[in-house]
């Protein structure tokens, strides 16, 4: 005991030494020891290279406690470091949930009538007050959705929250639209707040009292809790990116708070589906990767305020599974240090070029599109 607390004592006297440390001796929470280099590390996982110059990937709650807080120590002290090595891809997880996603009610504002809730790590205002377990089922999307774009292994959140993620519910179009949310949308995020309308996620005020059928529309709240997740860490993702990972964790199978990444195809599949014309289409239109790729946040926005937005959104979260599940190695490694690269500023054109890209032009990923859509029995249409 004592020498781990020694060890943790020395955490908080000499960060600045931390980088200078070019191995060290680690013990997991078996007792074994190995000693290796610290590499990179995100928010669940810690990279080493041994001795013999192999890398390997640990989880970080594996360590010993006083190994624990000196790789969380590490990743404070050296932001530039990365997130993750493309030559040590963990897998991804079979299934992430939520530690806790206990909700209390903090208050009301008199000024406004707004209702304040609060868990672990989201601050949730309503213009309407809510039932508590209506509440609850909502923030454990949020719980659960922040545990997820943590635990894949992807270079999306580094593990470092300073400060809950603020969302705003709102129980009218009229509200919507005046915090900010754009016309055709049901969910936004601002760059800074997460703005839901209430009654697109079923949810409204009747005449009878209040009508929750929420469950059936849990994937606005996947799709734009991941998009405040990613986007405090990631700002300079371009938008088909942006809106294709978030498609991904919206079409990721979730039961509450629980999310499966066994079944992930699956679950995009069905999710690619629901917006087909007809219940028997397998007929989806697909936008040309090098038009997507080029599509500007304005562009995008144009469609979503038309209603003629679906394409882009299937398209986009082709591509993005395309990236994470079967380019190069099929571990999505050039896409986790295409995020890497960003979350270390490194330019966003020099980063698609050496991450995403490495030497093929956009045209070039319209076929394999086109051959993963086959594989998943899609019969698409290019655009």
């Amino acid at each position: 005991m004592r020498a781990v607390a020694i060890a943790i004592i020395c955490l908080s006297q000499a960060c600045a030494n931390l980088s200078a440390q070019s191995s060290r001796a680690w013990t997991d929470l078996r007792g074994q020891k190995f000693e290796a280099e610290i590499i990179a590390a995100d928010a669940m996982r810690a990279t080493f290279r041994l001795g013999t110059g192999k890398k390997t990937v640990a989880a970080i709650a594996a360590l010993s406690p006083a190994d624990a807080t000196f790789v969380r120590a590490w990743r404070k002290e050296n932001r530039g470091a990365p997130l993750i090595d493309p030559e040590a891809m963990p897998p991804w997880p079979a299934e992430v949930s939520a530690e806790s996603y206990e909700v209390k009610l903090a208050g009301d504002d008199r000024a406004t009538g707004a209702t304040r809730y609060e868990s672990p790590h989201f601050s949730i205002v309503s213009d309407i007050k809510l039932p508590l377990g209506v509440v609850r089922d909502l923030a454990a999307v949020f719980e659960a959705t922040r545990a997820a774009v943590m635990a894949v292994p992807l270079a999306l959140h580094s593990g470092i929250d300073r400060s809950p993620y603020p969302v705003r519910l709102l129980s009218s179009t009229e509200q919507y639209q005046a915090a900010g949310g754009p016309i055709g949308s049901g969910g936004f995020h601002n760059g800074r707040e997460m703005l839901i309308l209430l009654p697109n996620i079923g949810i409204r005020a009747t005449t009878n009292g209040l009508t929750a059928e929420h469950q059936k529309q849990l994937f606005v709240l996947k799709h734009e809790v991941s998009h405040q997740v990613v986007g405090r860490w990631v700002m300079a993702q371009p938008t088909w990116l942006s809106e294709g990972v978030a498609e991904l964790f919206a079409a990721a199978p979730y039961i509450r708070g629980r999310y499966t990444f066994q079944n992930l195809e699956a679950g995009l599949h069905a999710y690619l589906l629901k917006w087909r014309a007809t219940r028997d289409s397998r007929s989806l239109r697909v936008i040309a990767t090098p038009r997507l790729m080029s599509m500007s946040p304005r562009d995008w926005q144009e469609q979503v305020t038309s209603q003629r937005a679906y394409d882009m959104y299937n398209s986009s979260a082709l591509l993005a599974y395309w990236f994470a599940r079967y380019d190069g190695r099929g571990d999505g490694a050039g896409l986790a240090a295409y995020y890497d690269a960003l979350y270390r500023r490194v330019p966003p054109a020099e980063a698609e070029r050496d991450h995403l890209l490495r030497g093929r032009k956009p045209e070039q990923l319209t076929g394999e599109i086109q051959k993963l859509a086959r594989k998943m029995a899609l019969s698409i249409t290019l655009e």
